[in-house]
């Protein structure tokens, strides 16, 4: 059994201390409430989003992330007692004449849930969490929102898919999947007009300890900063174009940044790229149907030392708004 929790401890080593823990994602625009939970219950209705993203292809055991986030405004109590749902939250203008039309939403309150599946070789972490923003006027045309989310980590160990010189050893056919759970807390402050957005996030709160046994605790959980802000410039009365920038802070980390350029057709078509700092270069398409239905694709160009590995990442998104 020593051997197993050997190679766990290295394995938790590196993840707890030299690599960034949360998944990157290239179609966080289509679903920002993967990185700020202030976010939720943002546009009017019910809004359900999925997403799956397979990294570094060509590479064994490289990360593969998939996510669902579900979110709606909720009226209750007060002056909100007399509203539904699909009366609060606000609709993206899809011209710019539309935009003229568009005002703030009233205070409301949100409520969501997120599910995150990240695995990486052995490794394969599950996060689900409730989510909750309240919604804020300021002024006619903006609000900002406040928001947290709060759940549990299921971080899991393979322990047959660990590699061994003595291909024999008992402990290794028999260990089965290893569990850790631990809770999760995250936050944020989201501010949006209807051509604006600034957001600041804060996520792994708490900063547990990962140990699957009492001598292997030298892994723990680290914090993950975002910011993010982007601006809609209308070149005519149908076309768009949204440059937009997130900063990602994670201690010991050097600081990243992603790069993002977004050209849309009213709220119809849309194709974009970007450059997320010493990882690749991306592109993105997407079309919406009705204002309900919307896909989106994104593909990585590695720049990294694993081009040399990997042929790129591909992501891709699906939202319905009911």
């Amino acid at each position: 059994m020593k051997k197993v929790f050997v190679a766990i401890g290295l394995l938790l080593m590196w993840y707890g201390v030299f690599a960034q823990q949360r998944p990157h994602y290239s179609q966080y625009l289509q679903n920002m409430s993967v990185l700020n939970p202030a976010v939720t219950g943002l546009n009017s209705g019910i809004d359900l989003r999925m997403g799956i993203r397979s990294q570094w292809q060509g590479l064994k055991d490289a990360p593969k992330t998939g996510y669902v986030t579900f979110s709606s405004p909720v009226s209750f109590g007060g002056d909100m007692a007399t509203y539904r749902a699909s009366d609060l939250g606000v609709t993206e203008p899809e011209t710019k004449d539309d935009m003229f039309d568009y005002t703030a939403s009233m205070a409301h309150h949100s409520f969501g849930l997120l599910f995150l599946n990240d695995k990486t070789g052995p490794l394969n972490r599950v996060t689900g969490n409730l989510t909750y923003a309240y919604h804020l006027p300021i002024g006619d045309r903006a609000n900002v929102s406040v928001g947290v989310g709060l759940g549990v980590n299921r971080m899991g160990i393979n322990a047959q898919a660990l590699v061994f010189d003595e291909t024999d050893d008992p402990v290794v056919g028999t260990s089965g999947e290893i569990n850790k759970y631990t809770p999760d807390l995250n936050a944020g402050v989201y501010l949006y007009t209807s051509t604006l957005y600034v957001g600041v996030s804060m996520q792994q709160i708490i900063k547990n300890k990962i140990a699957f046994d009492g001598d292997f605790n030298i892994g723990k959980e680290v914090a993950h900063y975002f910011a993010t802000a982007g601006y809609k410039f209308w070149i005519n009365n149908d076309f768009s174009v949204t440059p937009s920038v997130m900063l990602k802070v994670v201690d010991p980390l050097p600081k990243a940044f992603d790069l993002n350029l977004k050209f849309a057709y009213r709220n119809t078509f849309w194709v974009g790229g970007g450059y997320r700092k010493n990882d690749a270069f991306f592109g993105n398409v997407g079309f919406n149907v009705a204002n309900m239905v919307g896909v989106g694709y994104a593909y990585d160009y590695t720049t990294s030392a694993l081009n040399t590995v990997s042929s790129g990442s591909h992501e891709l998104s699906l939202r319905v708004l009911f």
